[in-house]
């Protein structure tokens, strides 16, 4: 009878380990860049029913950006692209423009600036279909950020003589909350092709 040698296996018992640590260290070493994103920050938590405090923004005060589910994209009743956009978000909320197709304008005793007239309560109205492509809604949001960011600079520029993100913390929070907030107020998307 000739003897049947049988070739050893091979020990696997270390390799769930090993395959962990190198899993690890790929993870630990590994850099998640983002390239991509807006910041904001959340609007205050409201109540189920809210109380209506009368206060009606008037139409001219609304900036509206809607974009359809073929990412057309209207602009104040005009269709308009994406490179657009940033223009004509500067031109209303700039507030030296006035005009019946700007914002009302107040006058504001603020500190460290003193007396101005600036917009009363002007806004972004931004409003997508559920079909919107998620790439044109990110440029339009950031295109409508741009916008209000190089207004601030210029603002900073002119009376502080820095841009707005190299001046204090007491001239940002001017600024950014009294002369040139970011309000940008976003409907809930719609799906319009069902409404056909």
């Amino acid at each position: 009878m000739a003897n049947l040698k049988k070739t050893p296996g091979i020990n696997g018992s270390s390799m769930a380990d090993v395959s962990f640590i190198i899993l690890i260290f790929f993870l630990m070493v590994t850099t998640m860049g983002s390239e991509f994103g807006l910041i904001r920050q959340l609007p205050p938590w409201v109540e189920q029913n809210p109380k209506d405090t009368g206060d009606k923004i008037n139409r001219r005060n609304v900036f509206v950006v809607a974009i359809n589910q073929h990412n057309n994209m209207l602009v104040q009743d005009q269709y308009k692209d994406i490179p657009e956009l940033r223009a004509m978000a500067k031109d209303f909320f700039n507030i030296n423009n006035t005009g019946d197709e700007y914002p009302e304008k107040e006058t504001r005793d603020l500190p460290l600036i003193g007396n101005i007239n600036v917009n009363k309560t002007a806004l972004v109205s931004l409003q997508n279909d559920r079909g919107t492509s998620y790439k044109i809604y990110i440029q339009a949001q950031n295109e409508l950020t741009a916008a209000i960011n190089e207004l601030r600079n210029e603002f900073c520029i002119q009376k502080f003589g820095n841009k707005y993100e190299d001046c204090t913390e007491e001239q940002r929070e001017v600024v950014g909350k009294q002369v040139y907030p970011m309000a940008i107020s976003e409907a809930e998307p719609k799906d319009v092709s069902k409404n056909k």
